[in-house]
């Protein structure tokens, strides 16, 4: 597609409507609050998140706030033609087009999938030091490019946001489903009934589909294998893919597996340094996320034996992974802890703010499944914690008990 093509608002006067659905997502009005500051706001997350959708609803935002069309520039560089073009030639293109003097008028620059561009951070710079008159908008994978390079040449320049996967909320409010949030005990049966679909459905584009294999195909299909065989080798070239794509089928089979490093470079055939590398890749594809050790009592994290766990739960699908294992990874990704607690034998699932966050994703809690939570609170004096359940709540002395589905969508 053409920049005519692209900016179909430029003729038609308004965005086409099944490119901006009416429900927003959560980030949205963040996004959109920080829209007349001076810094490029950069919107990072998986593919099929949703971040080309927020752009089109802020373009339609603005015209319809009597921003004129014709001072709206939007470039996806997940079109060929587009791909390998400078963003100054496509500037002076848009000039050519519109008779808008982007050096002098003020112009709203969308730049989607940025990182697939040439020179993208270089020209990013350049316009935000030159002309302060053109508000820059990015999007793209959280790749080395957008949190690396770009934040150390966009340092001060720079507004940065990630957009996740669809929470519990967003995916019942994009659903339609009607209920009184003050009052969510009163709709358990809808609101469980509506969780289970929730689980496997963490993509806009996955809310009304109803075959199963269908949406693992999506998952493997257009979430995991473009950032694979695409993504990764076009950000850090000469990469093993080979080796890349044994380590996901080793870690997404196995949510929360050690990270024994020794063990997997004799195992694959590997230098150390060469895994170090391509975990470091995965890690910044969102393919998957470490969390380390926890020491209260000196308040520092080991990185011996650091785990490793799909980004998002809905990674593991393809690999038939057991519901609790599951639970765990959405857990951790609702939480977006950075570290458990291990002592000898002793292990607490995760830490976050200090606080104990165990997972039991079972109907029935005994007690030896509180006997490592109330261990860490009379050693570490901690407040309270929490047992996230599957269908169990209530309060054993300090210890809350929490529902999976409630934890999902009120938090703790």
């Amino acid at each position: 597609m053409n920049l005519e093509e692209l900016n179909h608002w430029w003729t038609e006067k308004a965005v086409r409507e099944d490119l901006t659905p009416a429900t927003r997502r959560d980030l949205y009005a963040s996004v959109k609050g920080d829209l007349e500051r001076r810094q490029v706001q950069v919107l990072t997350g998986l593919r099929r998140v949703g971040k080309s959708t927020i752009f089109y609803q802020l373009i339609d935002d603005l015209i319809k706030d009597g921003v004129d069309p014709l001072h709206i520039l939007y470039c996806s560089f997940d079109e060929p033609e587009l791909q390998g073009r400078r963003i100054d030639e496509l500037l002076r293109e848009y000039s050519r087009l519109t008779d808008i003097d982007y050096k002098r008028e003020r112009v709203y620059l969308f730049l989607d999938e940025a990182q697939k561009a040439v020179n993208w951070v270089a020209d990013v710079k350049l316009i935000y030091d030159n002309l302060r008159n053109v508000k820059v908008l990015v999007s793209g994978s959280a790749s080395l490019n957008i949190s690396s390079e770009a934040k150390r040449s966009l340092a001060g320049r720079s507004i940065y946001y990630e957009l996740r996967p669809l929470s519990f909320g967003e995916f019942l409010r994009l659903k339609g489903v009607s209920f009184d949030m003050g009052r969510p005990l009163l709709y358990r049966d809808l609101l469980e009934k509506e969780f289970n679909k929730f689980l496997i459905r963490p993509f806009p584009e996955l809310i009304q589909e109803q075959n199963t294999d269908f949406i693992k195909n999506y998952i493997r299909g257009a979430i995991i294998e473009p950032i694979l065989l695409k993504d990764i080798p076009k950000e850090f070239g000469g990469v093993d893919i080979l080796l890349i794509e044994k380590l996901v089928n080793i870690f997404l089979k196995d949510p929360g597996q050690y990270l024994r490093l020794d063990e997997l470079a004799k195992e694959l055939k590997r230098a150390k340094l060469t895994l170090y590398k391509a975990i470091f890749y995965l890690e910044f594809s969102m393919i998957i996320r470490r969390i380390l050790n926890y020491r209260p009592s000196i308040r520092a994290a080991s990185r011996k034996l650091a785990r490793i766990y799909p980004y998002h739960p809905c990674l593991t699908l393809p690999f038939r992974v057991p519901e609790e294992r599951f639970a765990e990874n959405l857990v951790l990704f609702e939480l977006n802890a950075e570290h458990y607690w291990r002592e000898g034998e002793k292990e607490i699932n995760f830490l976050k703010d200090s606080t104990p966050i165990e997972v039991k994703y079972k109907s029935k809690i005994r007690g030896e499944d509180l006997r490592w939570i109330k261990f860490f609170l009379k050693k570490y004096n901690a407040e309270k914690a929490y047992i996230i359940t599957k269908n169990v709540e209530g309060k054993i002395d300090a210890i809350y008990l929490v529902p999976l589905w409630q934890f999902c969508l009120k938090g703790l």
